[in-house]
């Protein structure tokens, strides 16, 4: 057998591909569609963990409520070992709870967040806005701190500037749209950056927030089986919104008003013929009546009404607390005197243009032509400018730090006798704007004296006599002759040729 050996060369040419140049055109086309394909892959499994956390925590919540709804299919049973001891919330909580977080005082400080259902025009606008600071260890008590909603935040680290009650809103909105969060994730986001915001500005580390919403409000009050309260004035509101974007009339005479949820909700947020501080003293009261009633029906120790509130707070209510530390949250309100409440709301009867004052009168109203006609408030400062927190944050301080002496609530005689004219009035206004119960401001009956001190009227006003004393830099002292009936109090301050008016800013120092 023979065989022909041929060159490749000799060999007819055949026209190659141009794998190379196709190979390079395919993945410059498919360059996006991988890059699409590996963002949408990781979202998706983002999407998916993110999921299974919540489904997570939905069956814990479910175990919960499964629990309780045993609770109440056995409810003979369970009212039976209530009856005993056996079953009590603290029993519970020592299985399912933890602690809240709590600051050096030992203080659980919790931002409270009131806004309208979604039936409601304006939902996302914060109605309500309050710091409620819980003592359940020294003094069993809880103290209240409101926020007017036309408080102006000049500046925030996150949330830019503008109303108070707006702010939840807007950085709601734009984590969803601008940053892709959810609905959820966005509101809960926004609810625990406001509460930062506001601690950072007054100075007091806030531990979490909760949001409750009208339908949460009016639910839990028919729980309770209405409250009962007196209404301190008559209300009578032609311009009370309607759930039909229009309007109706509320009404409501002065004097003691047992209140169901509707009706309540209507005495909350009626601000047509009262200002909005008002309706803040009325938001307050609410709450120590909703607490009051609550103590007294003992709902911790009824299970069926502890499943209907689970039930509102799973619906109506967001937190950024964990379901476990609203547990322990439950459990420390337990412990919480509902007569032992302070309560006070920022507004601007300042007594600097009219010589009116309240408690809380640490705002002012600038010219509206600043705030493109806007209707706000600002913190007063002293010096007038830079705006600053100073003497809120001096009221924390004095409210939150020291609230045994407004537990107290003692009574004060401001006497002049040989301090510079006026001073009196200045300490006085001082003092009320910062909640102290001042009764008497005038010279006194007794001769000038070199030096400034504090008298007491009994032994039991040693503490506050004490207090105002450290807070002024001088001595308590027995008064050189007695005073008269018109000028004792349970605390009398008598300034003498050594007294220098400084406000109280500048004689106690904010701590953070």
């Amino acid at each position: 057998m023979s065989f022909q050996v041929r060159k490749l060369s000799e060999s007819k040419p055949r026209r190659s591909l141009p794998w190379k140049s196709m190979l390079l055109s395919g993945i410059t086309i498919t360059r996006p569609l991988l890059g699409w394909y590996g963002a949408w892959k990781k979202r998706t499994l983002a999407e998916r963990k993110k999921n299974k956390r919540t489904n997570m925590l939905k069956r814990i919540l479910v175990v919960l409520i499964a629990v309780f709804v045993a609770f109440l299919l056995f409810a003979g049973v369970g009212k039976a070992l209530v009856a005993m001891r056996v079953l009590t919330l603290s029993s519970i909580t020592s299985v399912t709870g933890t602690p809240p977080p709590a600051d050096e005082h030992g203080f659980t400080n919790i931002l409270l967040i009131g806004q309208g259902d979604a039936g409601h025009d304006g939902k996302d606008l914060t109605d309500t806005i309050m710091v409620a600071s819980l003592d359940p260890n020294e003094t069993k008590s809880v103290v209240l701190l409101s926020f007017p909603r036309d408080l102006y935040f000049l500046k925030t680290e996150k949330m830019g500037e503008g109303r108070i009650n707006s702010l939840y809103r807007d950085y709601k909105g734009y984590l969803k749209y601008n940053q892709g969060m959810s609905e959820e994730d966005a509101s809960v986001e926004a609810i625990r950056e406001l509460a930062a915001e506001i601690g950072r500005n007054i100075g007091l580390p806030i531990h979490g927030a909760v949001k409750v919403d009208f339908v949460a409000f009016v639910e839990g009050v028919d729980a309770l089986g209405g409250v009962d309260v007196v209404v301190p004035y008559d209300i009578d509101d032609q311009e009370y919104p309607d759930e039909n974007y229009g309007f109706e009339p509320f009404v409501i005479a002065t004097g003691p008003q047992h209140l169901d949820g509707a009706t309540a909700l209507k005495y909350a947020r009626s601000r047509h013929t009262t200002s909005d501080f008002d309706r803040s003293q009325r938001q307050q009261q609410l709450l120590r009546a909703m607490a009051s009633k609550a103590k007294e029906k003992e709902i911790h120790k009824d299970p069926t009404m502890v499943i209907d509130f689970l039930r509102i707070f799973r619906e109506n209510v967001e937190t950024t607390f964990s379901m476990r530390e609203i547990i322990g949250l439950a459990d420390l309100a337990r412990k919480i005197d509902p007569a032992r409440v302070v309560a006070m709301q920022l507004n601007d009867r300042n007594g600097l243009y009219d010589g009116f004052v309240e408690p809380g009168g640490l705002l002012y109203a600038p010219p509206r032509d600043l705030f493109e006609g806007a209707s706000v408030l600002l913190p007063v400062s002293i010096p007038e400018f830079p705006i600053t927190w100073r003497q809120i944050q001096t009221l924390k301080t004095l409210l939150f730090e020291t609230r045994s002496i407004y537990l107290a609530r003692p009574t004060l005689a401001i006497l002049n006798a040989g301090a510079k004219s006026g001073t009196a009035r200045a300490l006085a206004t001082e003092f009320a704007r910062y909640g102290f119960i001042v009764d008497v401001i005038a010279n006194a009956s007794l001769p000038e004296q070199d030096t400034t001190f504090v008298a007491m009227a009994a032994e039991e006003n040693r503490p506050s006599a004490l207090f105002f004393a450290s807070i002024l830099g001088c001595s308590t002292a027995f008064p050189p002759q007695p005073l008269t009936t018109e000028e004792l109090r349970q605390v009398t301050i008598v300034l003498g040729k050594d007294y220098r008016y400084e406000p109280l800013q500048s004689l106690i120092t904010p701590t953070q």
